[in-house]
């Protein structure tokens, strides 16, 4: 079987390149003889990686000339978001008789339909894909908005749950120096909902005066300006000397945007809870989570955000507390329950467990797998 890919890169610290290397490293184990490439916006270095998918009007018309001379050698054409890679896909494609999957993940996935210019090639993409896949069934939920009668199969991420097994794994001492502390990770946007976590911890902040919360994650914008409004938010609250931004901080955190595996594995095993309270900010959605899993591989008990994505990578009630997103003082009450009833916690940490050896990647790959058995026979 042979399949190209486009994607925005192949990197292992973003959620794009997260993705794909997990999933197909699965869908590799499973079906050896797969022969792919993959088209990426940004190069990283991997083999796979065919660097021709350019940005701006001018530079996409010229991409899809390349990637036309590419999709030629595959039979099964496979995009990893809706804009700009679903499009390309299914424009690039039209009279080579390739079959196309566009999975929607997030933003790319929605966004494009709230806007005017965009909204009508992006309903001619899905529709004219032979499958479109969601990772949640809250980015099902959006696009069926626009697209009512649009088939869609709803695919969840899965965790390599071994992976976050290691026991030699730590954090420096500066860091267990904060225990006891909850923990987010993540990129800095806003659709993370750190405004309201934060908001949410100053609410507990004088119940649990020896509790710290430890956000790691980086701004990746030229102006750092959602970093520089969260740090604002902190110091309003007077909460500088607890809320740590790890990334940033060298002397309470890491210093630096990119930590090892083992501090990660590190970094959530040493925690009492994980939080994050996604938002919807303009359709700039969070598309599932995989921080969520990765949480619960560890043992951790979560609260998060319910009507988002966070439904599907977290179970309301067995491994987690899920609130109103904008409720800072129902997730502050959440965060407290946790914190203050220990059999509950136990329960939940148990049930985190369990419910991340569900979700792996072999499962969601086995997904795929059959997709792309039923599109070719058709």
């Amino acid at each position: 079987m042979r399949i190209c890919y486009l994607n925005h890169d192949l990197k292992d610290n973003t959620g794009a390149g997260r993705f794909f290397l997990s999933l197909y490293a699965s869908l590799v184990k499973q079906n050896p003889n797969i022969e792919s490439t993959v088209l990426v916006s940004e190069a990283g270095g991997n083999k796979l990686e065919n660097p021709v998918i350019k940005s701006g009007k001018f530079g996409l018309l010229f991409s899809i000339l390349k990637i036309r001379r590419v999709f030629k050698k595959y039979d099964i054409i496979h995009a990893l978001d809706g804009w700009p890679y679903g499009f390309i896909a299914v424009i690039a494609s039209i009279g080579l008789n390739k079959k196309v999957i566009i999975t929607a993940i997030g933003s790319g996935a929605v966004q494009p339909l709230y806007n005017p210019f965009l909204k009508s090639l992006m309903k001619w993409a899905y529709r004219r894909a032979d499958k479109v896949v969601a990772i949640s069934r809250n980015t099902k939920k959006e696009i069926q908005k626009f697209l009512p009668n649009l088939e869609i199969k709803v695919i969840n991420h899965g965790v390599d749950f071994n992976k976050f097994q290691n026991e030699s794994a730590d954090i420096p001492q500066n860091i267990k120096n904060l225990k006891p502390y909850i923990l987010s990770v993540g990129v800095l946007k806003e659709r993370k909902g750190y405004e309201y976590s934060i908001k949410a911890f100053s609410k507990i902040a004088k119940k649990y005066p020896n509790l710290n919360y430890v956000i790691f994650g980086w701004d990746y914008t030229s102006t750092s300006a959602e970093y520089n409004r969260l740090k604002k938010i902190v110091v309003d609250l007077n909460l500088s000397n607890r809320v740590i931004f790890a990334a940033y901080d060298s002397q309470n955190g890491f210093g630096r945007q990119r930590i090892s595996n083992e501090e990660l594995i590190g970094l959530y095993k040493n925690a009492e809870l994980f939080l994050l309270l996604p938002q919807d900010v303009n359709k700039d959605i969070e598309g599932f989570g995989l921080v969520f899993l990765e949480a619960a591989s560890c043992g951790l008990p979560v609260v998060s955000s319910l009507g988002t994505s966070a439904e599907d990578a977290v179970s309301d009630g067995r491994n987690g507390i899920l609130v109103n997103s904008k409720n800072t003082d129902e997730a502050g009450e959440a965060i407290s329950r946790i914190l203050s009833d220990k059999e509950l916690r136990a329960k939940f940490s148990d049930e985190s467990i369990k419910f991340a050896k569900e979700m792996s990647w072999g499962k969601a790959a086995e997904s795929y797998q059959k997709v792309y058995n039923q599109i070719v026979s058709e």
